[in-house]
Order: C-alpha cells, then structure tokens, then sequence
C-alpha cells in the first residue's frame, strides 16, 4: 500500500482487462489530472473515479521545473561518470552512471545542484491557512486545526457538519500536512567515513582522501 499521496507518482496502469470505464490519473510529466480508459482489473492506485477525486488526492504534489521530469537516461559511450538525476516518485535526487554522450537534461554534476533545481521549497497548502470553523451542528467532536499565527497544530471542537477544510482527526495528520511545510532540504550524509585524528579529520568519498583541520 502507497501512503498518503504516493499513489498519484504511479504510472498510468490500464489494467489487463479489456474493459472501456473512463477514469483519471495524475500525469507528473504535465502536473494534472487527466483521462485515461481503464480495462476494469488490476492496475494500481493512481486510478481515481472523478477528475475531482484525482486532483483532490494529488493537490499536494509539488511542482517541479520540467527538465527534472524526464526519466534517466544513461546516454551513449563507454565513459563511467558518476551524475545525478532527480526521481519523480521518491521527490529526491539520486546516483546513477552516465555513458558520456547524449541523453537528457535530467543529470547534475552532483547532488546539491540537482536537489537545489528540482527539489521544490514546501509551501503551506492553502488549506492549512483557512480559519477555525467548528461548523453548524450539536455534536462535539475532538479535532484538530492548523494555527498560521502560532504554526502550531491545536485541539478544538468539531460541531460535526460544515466548518472548513483546515480541520484533522488527529494531531499528527494535521502536522504531516501543515507543519512541515516549509523546513529547507539538508543533504543527507551518506557513503562518507570519518576517522579522527588529534586534530584532523580525514574524509573518504569517492575513493579520493581530503584532510581538514578542526
């Protein structure tokens, strides 16, 4: 099972079957919603009933500059060079070997200047921003709701119908979607070993040593 918007990153999948139902799935090479005949079996999870449903389910996909949509190609030549291309459906950049000639524009140098064109900066949905809205009925409901002022995610009661969209089941669904909006990209440190000296460290990547002072 793909969790929360995963799903709408899936290639279109018509299924096996040879069934004709209209349906709609997130295309990421245009960044919309879009028609697709579904043969009635199998498939996967990109494979919504309504346009509404799909663009429901995949507002939160960010959008990426296109070049960054291509898939990998490793190109022609028989060089081996170590380059990065960003990936749609993990949202990060990632190793691969480039032959040399050719290819597309999906490929950095290394992975800070892939991650800093591609990545997109998270912003806060626009549903995080609505205001508290209990809503018109007589249930009382524990809910929770983005606060924008505090940036906090905080209880209130949920009358049972109405209100806004800015209302969640739990204090963790409300953060997952709202409170991490907007925290900057760190590179994550991987494939490096540090041994300390004295007072040096020396710092093994890629097969070539450095040496730094602290």
């Amino acid at each position: 099972m793909f969790p929360h918007y995963e799903v709408c990153l899936l290639q279109v999948d018509e299924g096996p079957c040879g069934g004709d139902s209209q349906r709609y799935y997130y295309n990421t090479i245009t960044q919309q919603c879009e028609e697709f005949s579904y043969g009635g079996c199998q498939g996967n999870g990109n494979n919504f009933m309504s346009f509404m449903e799909c663009k429901k389910a995949c507002f939160r996909i960010p959008k990426i500059p296109q070049i960054c949509r291509f898939q990998k190609e490793e190109g022609h030549g028989r060089a081996i060079l170590w380059r990065y291309f960003f990936n749609m459906t993990t949202m990060q950049c990632e190793q691969f070997v480039y032959g040399g000639s050719q290819g597309n524009e999906n490929r950095f140098q290394n992975q800070m200047s892939c991650m800093e064109y591609c990545r997109p900066h998270k912003t806060t949905p626009v549903l995080c921003l609505d205001p508290l809205d209990e809503g018109g009925c007589a249930a009382s409901i524990l809910r929770y709701y983005y606060n924008s002022a505090s940036r906090m995610c905080e209880r209130f009661i949920y009358s049972g119908c109405g209100g806004s969209s800015n209302n969640f089941i739990s204090r963790q669904s409300c953060m997952d979607v709202c409170a991490e909006a907007g925290k900057p990209w760190k590179p994550r440190r991987t494939g490096m070993k540090r041994t300390t000296t004295k007072n040096r460290i020396r710092i093994k990547s890629n097969n070539s040593i450095k040496w730094s002072t602290i």
